[in-house]
């Protein structure tokens, strides 16, 4: 029932941002041509028209990329906030919540599709990137950078000093999947808490996330400031003062991504299993 329940929200999503992946790509293919022109322009100097007319439409690419990007940006964040707000806290949450599942299921469902799609938009995003990149420097420069001996040898040099890469790249990833999804979760929690109340519910959700956030930005610091005390972890801090050795750059660097998947997980936990409880216990839809 859990792999409906995603299917259900992935359609519902996509539905809505695969229209402006498609127009951030066709912008960006647009650009890409407009800067591949630019790299003739100095054949143009005779004729001004041309190349004002060029430098025009260059200009106005780039505006119309920009509002895209945005607007790729902002309708990710209201589709994500819309469809857990809607889909559970509105009249709609009649119907989800006669479903034969737990509060638990429709929350993980909301949230696993959310994730899905925000990797999406940023995955567009990237695209984009590189299709703008080939557009400035062409094609050829482009690949021969890329196949560059040069810059794999740097790379190999680079890894061969750290030896334990690959499970950098792991706890890298897995910072990222809990920081993203305690992003998510922390937002479904704030509209949550914010449900609870009689009236202005919108604006007690702001609220909600406001203090949510500012109260772990000082346990965070709090913590840091015991660490930084203790002897046990002072060392820690030592180590970024001086920077003296690879060794100690890849111990920073575990270190710190370790502290960020530990601390994510308790925050994901906690928005995760604050939302099932009001959502299971509080809930108030009229």
């Amino acid at each position: 029932m859990f792999g409906k329940l995603c299917k259900y929200e992935f359609k519902s999503i996509v539905r809505t941002l695969v229209p402006i992946y498609l127009a951030v790509i066709a912008v960006s293919i647009l650009n890409a041509f407009v800067g591949f022109g630019s790299l003739f322009s100095g054949y143009l100097d005779d004729l001004g028209f041309v190349s004002n007319l060029l430098g025009l439409i260059q200009g106005i690419s780039i505006f119309v990329y920009f509002g895209v990007m945005v607007a790729l940006s902002v309708l990710t964040l209201i589709v994500i906030i819309q469809r857990f707000y809607k889909g559970l806290l509105c009249d709609e949450g009649y119907l989800m919540f006669t479903l034969p599942v737990k509060p638990w299921q429709l929350i993980a469902a909301k949230g696993t599709a959310a994730f899905v799609m925000s990797l999406a938009s940023g995955l567009t995003a990237i695209i984009s990137i590189v299709i703008l990149i080939l557009g400035s420097v062409g094609p050829a420069d482009f690949f021969e950078a890329i196949t560059s001996p040069y810059i794999w040898d740097s790379i190999g040099r680079v890894l061969s000093e750290a030896p334990s890469w690959p499970l950098l790249l792991l706890e890298l990833i897995l910072a990222v999947i809990i920081s993203g999804m305690g992003q998510l979760y922390h937002m479904y929690f704030s509209m949550a808490l914010g449900h609870l109340s009689s009236s202005h519910r919108i604006m007690m959700s702001v609220v909600a996330y406001i203090a949510i956030s500012m109260a772990f930005s000082f346990i965070s610091g709090f913590l840091v400031i015991i660490a930084s005390v203790i002897p046990v972890t002072n060392s820690f801090f030592t180590l970024i003062d001086t920077m003296a050795t690879a060794e100690s750059m890849i111990y920073i660097f575990h270190t710190s991504f370790i502290f960020s998947i530990v601390f994510g997980a308790i925050q994901l936990a906690v928005f995760f299993f604050g939302t099932e409880r009001i959502l299971s216990k509080r809930l108030n839809l009229e």
